[in-house]
């Protein structure tokens, strides 16, 4: 309060503009009562979605404001994380860095779009990120809804990687030979592996649209449809897949909720010929569920047993609305263009920078912190590497998009009894300096530029 107070008198003395954030920055370099978040209304937005979801209470006082909630979030995480702090697996900086996470999640939640592109350059953990991030979304469902439910991660999350051999086939469905009962081959109409995912993902949706009469309005209602809404229809719902949903106690719950996530990621999105592969899904992409229903390529060859659901006599194809679609790309890949206008535009597109925060972190958890180690620690090397990718930033011919991705340095496979200049020099030989140098091929700099990346790196 004196502190705030003092602040505005010199403000008023010299006619500055208030500036909150400066004060709440001030505060947040002074103690560790507070966090990190010194954005009030991205705090605020933090602060309500717990209190909402009863983690913390609501502060009775009127006049509490950024400081004192803060004080009480910080406390309230220190009791939860009490044990892992004792065991040093988080302290107290993390903590406060945590809450940012919650912002930035709560704001831009991995629900809001269901089509999502990581892209980056090389080594940055895209894949990794990807499989991370559908685990946590799968876990806080499964916790929320499906606890009961025998559904696990591995068992919802499918990953491929594209070539440019990839086609709708691959993809979609298309004609395959199989040997019938006389051994002779026979073309055969098989499933590809995104729809055989969507056939399974889509059996609530389908159940509900093929309720009498009422199941078409239902279905197209699917994402304001509440558990209650269908329990007038329970006859009609019997498979097993729906004992857990209607066992659950929150009735008032979203159906679109509670039915499990189905993850699609696609490794390498960009190295297909991505209109070939797709097909006609562009609009299955914008549209989800029976709404955006559409007939495909080989729609007069489906069965009960390859189609996904029947509309008017005819099988169509459709892209259930709990199904998530990831898709990693390096923009290195000269191959980027190959995702035009009218994709991109349906994907939401998040990009992956080395994370030296992230490496220095496991650097200390998985070399430093054991006995012995402490005398040739190897944590410097991210310091290290963010001044190699400082340097590569600033040079005119790579960029960004050619920076050196944290993994290169998270999974070193050396003896533990060298020190830190010599994996360096092991690192910068074995993994490093190739790839610059493939960077720079054709360029006629490699010769003055790879020194200079070189020492930048530490060695000289």
């Amino acid at each position: 309060v004196k502190f705030g107070e003092a602040w505005e008198h010199t403000r008023l003395q010299f006619g500055a503009n208030r500036n909150p954030l400066l004060v709440n920055r001030t505060l947040a370099a002074c103690t560790r009562n507070v966090t990190s978040t010194v954005n009030g209304a991205a705090f605020e937005s933090v602060y309500w979605w717990l209190v909402r979801e009863g983690f913390i209470p609501h502060l009775p006082d009127p006049e509490a404001g950024w400081y004192d909630k803060n004080v009480q979030l910080m406390t309230y995480l220190r009791e939860s994380f009490a044990e892992e702090l004792r065991k040093g697996a988080t302290n107290e900086h993390l903590l406060s860095i945590f809450v940012w996470y919650l912002y930035e999640n709560i704001s831009n939640p991995f629900t809001l779009k269901k089509q999502l592109v990581k892209y980056g350059a090389p080594g940055t953990g895209k894949t990794y990120t990807a499989k991370r991030d559908t685990r946590l979304l799968f876990d806080i469902w499964k916790e929320q809804f499906g606890a009961e439910a025998s559904y696990t991660h591995d068992t919802h999350c499918e990953v491929v990687q594209f070539h440019p051999s990839f086609g709708y086939e691959d993809f979609m469905e298309g004609l395959r030979p199989i040997l019938d009962q006389d051994g002779k081959a026979q073309l055969t109409l098989q499933n590809g592996v995104f729809k055989r995912v969507c056939q399974r993902a889509a059996v609530w949706e389908k159940d509900v649209y093929s309720i009498p009469k009422h199941g078409p309005h239902l279905a197209i209602e699917w994402e304001s449809l509440r558990i209650q809404d269908l329990l007038p229809h329970k006859a009609n719902l019997t498979g097993e897949h729906w004992h857990y949903l209607f066992a659950h106690a929150h009735q008032d719950k979203k159906v679109a909720d509670a039915v499990p996530p189905f993850f699609f990621i696609v490794d390498e999105i960009n190295r297909a010929e991505l209109s070939r592969v797709l097909g006609e899904l562009m609009i299955c992409l914008e549209y989800r569920g029976v709404e955006g229903a559409i007939s495909t390529q080989y729609a007069a060859l489906n069965t009960a047993e390859t189609g996904l659901v029947s509309i008017g006599g005819t099988y169509k194809f459709f892209i259930p609305h709990n199904v998530y679609i990831i898709g990693t790309m390096n923009t290195i890949d000269r191959s980027v263009e190959s995702f035009d206008l009218a994709l991109r535009r349906r994907f939401r597109w998040e990009r992956i920078d080395p994370d030296i925060v992230a490496l220095r972190y496991h650097l200390k958890q998985h070399h430093d912190i054991k006995p012995g180690n402490a005398s040739r620690p190897w944590v410097g090397l991210a310091d290290d590497l963010a001044a190699l990718n400082q340097r590569i930033r600033a040079t005119d011919i790579l960029g960004a998009d050619y920076e050196i991705g944290h993994a290169y340095l998270m999974r070193l496979r050396y003896p533990e009894t060298l020190t830190k200049t010599e994996v360096r020099e092991k690192v910068w030989e074995d993994a490093i300096k190739p790839l610059l140098e493939e960077y720079l091929r054709g360029s006629g700099r490699g010769e003055t530029l790879i020194p200079e990346f070189q020492k930048a790196f530490g060695i000289t």
